[in-house]
């Protein structure tokens, strides 16, 4: 298969991007460099039309290729069964409390990659490592963390449930504590000048 990186280029995303994204910066970079858009109206003396037709039709191909390699991604992720076998069900069992670095071993011993979740939640990797490293400051507030649990547990085959309350309070101790504050207040002095 042939690698979609150049692709992703063209459309001016980093590769983990997901659809919504490419739906987003395709529609973005179209209309920018097929209209009279305001950011490109200079520029428009410098470029010939023959080349504006070409990064056109590039941009038209990486759109489709891009589409297409996450539509693949996701229906190869959503036929992938994470089953778990006996002596890892056994071993689940005996875990006392979920962690992240649990989450990842469990992860790992199913073969599954943080694309393959990816691709089905569409949470992205980044989010996904921070779960399995406890990066609490990567999430801007509980709720997202709570549903990003909710579905990496669902897809590893885990009872949601107990992984929230195993490892959500980790992180309302790291809130409580650690949080830097939302708002800092600054004070201004008004002085008159003679």
């Amino acid at each position: 298969m042939e690698s979609c990186d150049p692709y992703f280029e063209i459309l001016e995303l980093p590769r983990g991007a997901g659809l919504e994204e490419v739906n987003r910066s395709y529609n973005y970079l179209k209309k920018l460099y097929a209209g009279d858009a305001i950011e490109v109206a200079a520029l428009n003396s410098d470029f010939s039309e023959e080349f504006s037709r070409d990064y056109l039709a590039r941009l038209d191909e990486a759109y489709v290729k891009v589409r297409e390699e996450l539509e693949n991604r996701k229906s190869v992720a959503s036929q992938q069964k994470t089953v778990m076998g006996d002596e890892l069900r056994q071993w689940v069992k005996g875990i006392a409390s979920f962690n992240g670095d649990q989450l990842r071993e469990i992860r790992l011993k199913l073969g599954v990659g943080l694309e393959d979740i990816h691709a089905v939640t569409r949470i992205q990797t980044e989010y996904l490592a921070s779960i399995e490293n406890e990066s609490f400051s990567a999430f801007r507030a509980e709720a997202y963390l709570r549903s990003y649990l909710i579905e990496y547990a669902r897809f590893l085959g885990l009872d949601s449930n107990r992984v929230l309350a195993d490892y959500l309070p980790r992180y309302r101790t790291w809130a409580a504590t650690d949080k830097k504050p939302d708002v800092v207040e600054v004070g201004y002095v008004l002085t008159k000048s003679v």
